[in-house]
């Protein structure tokens, strides 16, 4: 099957699902995405048609545009759009994205319909089952917060939640603000630390964050 039909059972399959629950299919380049745009978060998948004549696929992704929206601010909005090549219609920062996913179909070769039948229906009962758990429960940042507690108590970080490299560390404490955390000041000592240790190269970005967490408003209050 020529790369240009497997593209084409694809999105046919995905769209007859996908259209009704309000997703847009940003069907260029060598990664299309499927985006639900929501006023507070954008909910999005990609994949790569590979020559080998697979497909690789990600799992859910989140971006909570509050977030983001500081993190851009810290950063500036070119060196994000040059960086991250973010856009605010195919590319958004991705805050939160489901690390357990697993491609159930990693390098196999697709070459039939039934075999794109098979692939798809597979996501598309992911995204019913426990993608639909995992937009439900990350929606919401306090449930965010929680895994980023359970995490570090556990001696993780919390890039095993949140998206990003050195970063993710900036999201954890925007979103521990937002959250009104009452270990805050504990989280900023404890990025802190990590940075001196692996990427103090970031150092000024934190410092340039907790100059402006002191003026964001808290949105919950645990």
């Amino acid at each position: 099957m020529l790369k240009s039909d497997r593209k084409k059972n694809v999105f046919k399959n995905f769209d007859g699902y996908l259209k009704p629950l309000n997703f847009k299919a940003e069907k260029a380049g060598g990664d299309p995405a499927y985006l639900l745009k929501l006023d507070d978060r954008v909910i999005s998948f990609f994949m790569n048609f590979k020559d080998a004549q697979w497909i690789a696929i990600s799992g859910i992704k989140i971006s909570i545009l509050l977030v983001e929206q500081y993190l851009i601010e810290i950063f500036g909005k070119d060196y994000i759009m040059e960086k991250y090549f973010y856009d605010e219609k195919k590319y958004f920062l991705t805050t939160i994205n489901d690390k357990n996913f697993k491609n159930k179909f990693d390098s196999i070769e697709l070459n039939t319909e039934y075999e794109i039948i098979n692939f798809t229906n597979w996501y598309i009962k992911y995204l019913e089952t426990s993608g639909k758990e995992f937009i439900e429960t990350y929606s919401y940042l306090p449930n965010v917060l929680k895994k980023m507690d359970e995490l570090q108590a556990e001696g993780k970080y919390w890039n095993e939640i949140l998206a990003g490299g050195p970063e993710f560390l900036l999201r954890g404490l925007i979103i521990s603000k937002l959250c009104n955390d009452k270990n805050h000041e504990n989280k900023l000592e404890y990025v802190k630390e990590l940075y001196i240790s692996m990427a103090d190269e970031y150092l000024p970005y934190l410092d340039k964050l907790k100059e402006r967490l002191k003026t964001v408003e808290t949105i919950y209050n645990l």
